[in-house]
């Protein structure tokens, strides 16, 4: 790609941009995607009132958003009731003289035993129940009447408020060490604060380009995005893959109520981030197109690449696309909610490659606490911590093999096939752990050239 196969698409867009109703949007520069960030209400940060630390105007006390509380772990077995086949009546009688009560006894003929369900007496646990009738000379197989779910990711003992997102694109529990990432992972954004209770155990490197004189950015959008990464197991926001080492490139100022970033400050960001050997990155920002961000973007690309994944936008579905999400080799995410449905402020296009959760997301806030938090911003970190995943099990991927698997196994959202809604469709991250594919007829070579934990 070379700047002259932009001149058209830069002209027209250039056109176009300043006549956008996006009043959060400043022209030049590319500000962050234009989030939901108060989810409509307001934070439970408990720093002072001001802009962008979760308080009022004037410097009041945000009211306290209830949050959802954690359910319990689903129940291991029924909480009464011990199983066994096969007890002769006059161990039924000596066990109902003791309390115990016979609730069914079914003949099951292919295996040729009858099943007794017994219900447990009045102050016995399961176990004391369960090891009293292990005594009696047919009791040996007593068991609790345990409960089994679909392995689809309902029903789990998953207790957090991201749940339902982590169900919906199916992101493995417990993985495997062969299924950690290992590589790092980089973000530009707003400030993060890597003192946030969330994200302190993460190993997180903040890189500040605040030029001399300017309004740092405030720490809520940076923040949000890096919790949801790399938020501590057990917190508030227990993150993707937490285990990953984050390297966050802050390159927004504020001015006045304006918090932006130049297309020079993204490149700075970019170029610190190859540096460093980062080949996944997040860019949850959106901006007017910039012939020079897009020749850096394309010398990316190549067998040692870059993995770029950033967010469509939220200034309306009849906006233009944004950028760098448009560009090609780009990977472009776009949000839905837990339901599957397209987040009303997302910007569309034939550029978009999938969707994945970004409404009503908790995330952390700046200073302490957690907030709801819709936006295309919210949904591009599952995409990139499924990238860092896929290229943690295998450093020989390119960004395009990378994107071809991601939008290979989506599920088809909307209309079929590709659309300019949902892109390829939902991503899909069942898959991300499983063993390789090894292709008919290989043998002991072809499994020791496979990448190794």
């Amino acid at each position: 790609m070379t700047i002259r196969h932009f001149t058209t698409t830069v002209l027209v867009a250039s056109l176009l941009w300043p006549l956008i109703d996006a009043p959060k949007l400043q022209v030049p520069g590319a500000a962050f995607a234009q989030d939901d960030d108060d989810n409509g209400g307001d934070s439970d940060d408990d720093g002072p009132g001001g802009f962008g630390n979760g308080g009022v105007s004037g410097g009041g006390t945000a009211p306290r958003r209830t949050q959802p509380r954690a359910a319990p772990p689903a129940p291991l077995a029924a909480p009464d009731e011990i199983m066994v086949t096969d007890l002769s009546p006059e161990s039924l009688t000596l066990l109902q003289a003791e309390g115990f009560t016979t609730l069914s006894q079914d003949d099951l003929a292919s295996l040729g035993r009858t099943l007794q369900r017994l219900r447990i007496p009045s102050g016995l646990t399961l176990e004391a129940a369960r090891d009293r009738v292990r005594t009696l000379p047919e009791g040996e197989d007593a068991d609790l009447n345990h409960f089994y779910r679909p392995t689809s990711g309902e029903g789990t003992d998953c207790a957090h408020a991201n749940c339902p997102a982590f169900s919906l694109v199916g992101w493995p529990d417990d993985r495997a060490p062969d299924c950690r990432v290992t590589v790092p992972i980089g973000i530009i954004d707003t400030g993060v604060n890597p003192d946030h209770d969330i994200i302190a155990p993460a190993v997180v490197e903040v890189l500040r380009l605040t030029p001399p004189g300017a309004e740092a950015s405030a720490e809520v959008h940076g923040t949000a995005v890096a919790s949801l990464l790399v938020g501590a197991p057990g917190s508030r926001v227990p993150g993707l893959v937490p285990e990953a080492k984050l390297i966050a490139v802050d390159a927004f100022i504020r001015q006045g109520s304006d918090e932006r970033a130049d297309a020079a400050a993204l490149l700075r960001g970019i170029d610190l981030l190859a540096q460093r050997g980062v080949r996944v990155m997040n860019l949850s920002l959106s901006g007017p197109p910039n012939a020079v961000l897009a020749e850096a973007l394309d010398t990316l690309q190549g067998p040692e690449g870059v993995v770029i994944v950033a967010a469509a936008g939220n200034a309306g579905p009849g906006a233009p696309p944004a950028f760098p999400a448009a560009y090609p080799g780009v990977l472009a995410v776009t949000a839905v909610d837990a339901r599957g449905r397209i987040y009303r402020a997302a910007q569309r296009g034939s550029h978009l490659d999938l969707a994945a959760p970004g409404v009503d997301l908790l995330a952390a806030t700046s200073i302490r606490g957690a907030r709801g938090q819709s936006g295309t911003s919210y949904a591009a970190p599952f995409v990139t911590a499924a990238a860092a995943i896929l290229l943690s099990r295998d450093p020989t991927l390119t960004p395009a093999a990378i994107a071809d698997r991601l939008r290979g196994t989506a599920r088809d959202l909307g209309a079929v096939g590709p659309d300019e809604v949902y892109g390829a469709g939902l991503l899909n991250t069942a898959t991300l752990c499983a063993p390789p594919v090894l292709p008919p007829g290989a043998g002991a070579e072809a499994e020791d050239a496979l990448p190794q934990p």
